[in-house]
């Protein structure tokens, strides 16, 4: 089988980015002819527009040789997705199979708000023509098939590697956040909540890895001498911040199906989040970590406090998480359902 991935360019930062490098990888190992085309470029700009120039190049030449069985198009919103509509239009007009992968977490605000009537007719064009349509979770499934009328839509979660830890326990309760530092992220409540926290557990350490506004939260965090910035994280820094933490925290007010939210899970540590998008059917509540509303400053030091102090409830929800992990959001689940879908769409 050959197919070729769509997306972000591999050397980009971001949960697209972590997606593609670990599908790619499993496609290969599984024998798959895989091709990687870019549509944005580090830097964006000039860059990025002329990357799209030579990714439709690409693709229409893809089509018209028939050099590929399916072509994979991985989606968020605003100009990801006109671009990729733009991409799934060419697809449709040489008539080759295609796949539209939705990860953001904002996209129903974007369609709902932002694209205006002209714009929503022709990304459900776009939509309902693909061969087959990817949600991050059976919520965003609902979704697209209430809002946007498509019968043509399947769940696939996304898979991360094992993150698992054998370093020692750590001395010091600390919570760990990784993203992008953001009104979205909940990253002002999750420092509002750490000074409750704090007054509770004076010795508690919030770190906070990701970009962004780093300076507009480091102000915000003056008073709290136990938050640190870790800046954007490799994959290195990334496994050694989740061997330090106590309890992992992303309260969202938006989401796909988070990426760090996985990894957290598969290190074993219990996870504080929202109920929103696809996070519940990640994240037990009360079995796996704890929901909280987004906003509720209030609910979420309660939770996070919980978990530092009772430490063998802690552990207790790192390990059931860890078992969810494997059993439905390692790198082989997400690329065998993959190839289960790109099946149906060679011999629909």
């Amino acid at each position: 089988m050959n197919v070729v991935l769509v997306g972000p360019s591999l050397s980009q930062r971001g949960g697209i980015v972590s997606v593609l490098y670990g599908l790619n990888s499993f496609l290969i190992s599984s024998g798959v002819s895989v091709r990687v085309i870019p549509t944005t470029a580090e830097g964006g700009g000039w860059r990025s527009f002329a990357a799209f120039i030579l990714g439709w190049i690409s693709i229409s030449n893809t089509c018209l040789f028939r050099k590929s069985d399916v072509v994979h198009l991985h989606m968020s919103f605003r100009g990801s997705c006109l671009r990729k509509s733009l991409l799934g239009l060419t697809c449709w007009i040489f008539r080759m199979p295609y796949i539209i992968h939705l990860h953001s977490g904002a996209f129903h605000t974007f369609y709902d708000n932002e694209l205006g009537y002209i714009g929503r007719k022709f990304v459900v064009f776009v939509f309902r023509r693909a061969s087959r349509v990817i949600a991050l979770s059976s919520t965003w499934q609902a979704w697209l098939e209430q809002s946007m009328r498509l019968d043509n839509v399947s769940v696939v979660f996304n898979g991360v590697p094992s993150y698992t830890s054998n370093c020692v326990e750590q001395k010091k309760p600390t919570v760990l956040f990784l993203g992008r530092l953001g009104a979205n992220k909940g990253t002002s409540e999750l420092i509002s909540a750490m000074r409750e926290v704090a007054r509770q557990i004076p010795d508690a350490l919030l770190e906070l890895g990701g970009d962004g506004d780093i300076e507009f939260y480091r102000k915000q965090a003056v008073d709290l001498p136990n938050v640190r910035f870790l800046g954007w994280l490799d994959d290195a820094g990334r496994r050694s911040a989740l061997a330090r933490a106590t309890v992992y925290c992303l309260p969202s007010w938006n989401e796909g199906l988070p990426m760090s939210i996985l990894e957290a899970m598969s290190a074993a540590l219990p996870i504080v989040s929202t109920p929103v998008g696809g996070i519940p059917e990640a994240v037990i509540d009360g079995v796996t970590g704890f929901l909280v509303n987004p906003g509720d400053i209030h609910g979420l030091s309660s939770a996070l406090s919980y978990l530092l102090i009772d430490r063998q409830t802690a552990k207790s929800m790192g390990h059931n998480g860890q078992a969810r992990h494997r059993e439905l959001f390692s790198i082989d689940v997400m690329g065998h359902s993959c190839l289960e879908v790109y099946a149906s769409c060679v011999n629909h």
